[in-house]
């Protein structure tokens, strides 16, 4: 028989898999993006669509694609049979939708004050926020960069216009497919590295200095045309923004599990009354499940989610004030800084918890 603490490196190790199997997916998910869907418009006129529709178009297939994601994953993710709440009791209230949404509202600032104090929790939303403020930055900005470069010019100064706004969207779409590429193929790395070392911050160490080295590489690079050395600082950018995603996703994993694991005077309570009585065993499931954060499990998810949906909203409204009024670059400044603040979270996080062992 297991003890909780082989119990808990195990069930961490297949959450840390899990996580990289996610980001796999991912990555799937954003070549699917630029193999399929960013050159459909194009593919659509070919077609005889006039632009407008042929773009009204692609993103009317985009949206029923992910409505068909979503029918598939209501059903195949199945449902708790159980509702609980903080004590472990089951309150039927919960089932319908007024009562869920009630307790969700009542458990989310037990959520964020849990990420304030568990340091892993909070670093958990800290890289959730750097991963999606990455996947802005490589979707939106590289784009916009590389146009930047080779289409702001006066007529005069370029023999060909057209030309050179084509180049600039054939080097976009071969730097971000080459940016997701790298993604999804380093995806499964960081899921195994976890679970292998039992390490969670080293994989998210590297995610942010990979990230910190190529966006101001990238910043400083000529994209007139596309090179090695441009393919190889893009491959950060995919490694950063994968490394970020998917160490999010084990940490707050296995912030929720330790939490949910029995603590040992709970087993030794219970093991000692196996010949009690049956209520006395109800009353010792009751505290152990009243010692455990699993019915926060929803919350945790939700704020994990607003994190990285506040940084899409920051980074493209800052970011485009700062392209438009500092410079082109100015955006992958601001991600080298994003994932500088999370490298020194990673540090904090870490003294603090071997500060924490040690006593």
């Amino acid at each position: 028989m297991l003890d909780s603490s082989s119990q808990s490196q195990t069930e961490k190790s297949v959450h840390s898999r899990l996580a990289g199997f996610v980001g796999f997916f991912t990555g799937v998910g954003a070549l699917l993006a630029v193999a399929v869907f960013l050159p459909l418009p194009s593919r659509l006129q070919q077609r005889g669509l006039p632009p407008d529709e042929a773009l009204v178009d692609t993103y009317y297939l985009a949206g029923a694609t992910g409505v068909v994601v979503a029918i598939v994953c209501y059903f195949g993710l199945g449902h708790e049979t159980e509702t609980v709440d903080a004590r472990g009791v089951d309150f039927p209230q919960a089932r319908s939708l007024a009562g869920r949404v009630s307790a969700s509202l009542a458990y989310l600032p037990k959520s964020l004050k849990l990420g304030l104090t568990k340091p892993s929790l909070g670093l958990g939303f800290l890289a959730s926020f750097v991963a999606r403020s990455s996947s802005v930055g490589i979707s939106l900005f590289i784009p916009l960069f590389v146009n930047a470069r080779l289409c702001d010019y006066p007529a005069h100064e370029v023999e060909d216009v057209e030309q050179h706004c084509r180049q600039a969207y054939v080097v976009a779409a071969q730097l971000s497919g080459v940016s997701q590429l790298s993604a999804l193929l380093f995806a499964p790395v960081f899921g195994y590295f976890p679970s292998r070392h039992g390490r969670f911050h080293m994989p998210l160490t590297v995610a942010t200095l990979s990230g910190m080295v190529g966006y101001i590489a990238f910043a400083n690079m000529d994209t007139s045309e596309a090179s090695p050395t441009l393919f190889i600082i893009v491959a950060l950018l995919g490694i950063s923004q994968i490394g970020a995603i998917v160490s999010s996703l084990s940490l707050v994993s296995s912030s929720v599990l330790e939490e949910s694991l029995p603590s040992k005077s709970t087993d030794a309570s219970r093991s000692a009354s196996t010949e009690g009585s049956a209520e006395a065993m109800s009353l010792l499931n009751r505290r152990s499940k009243d010692q455990t954060h699993e019915y926060l499990k929803g919350t945790i998810a939700g704020v994990y989610s607003f994190a990285g949906s506040l940084a899409i909203l920051i980074l493209t409204k800052l970011g485009g004030l700062l392209f438009d009024h500092l410079g082109s670059a100015s955006p992958f400044y601001l991600l080298a800084s994003f994932n500088f603040l999370l490298l020194v979270a990673v540090f904090g996080c870490d003294a603090l918890e071997s500060y924490q062992r040690s006593d």
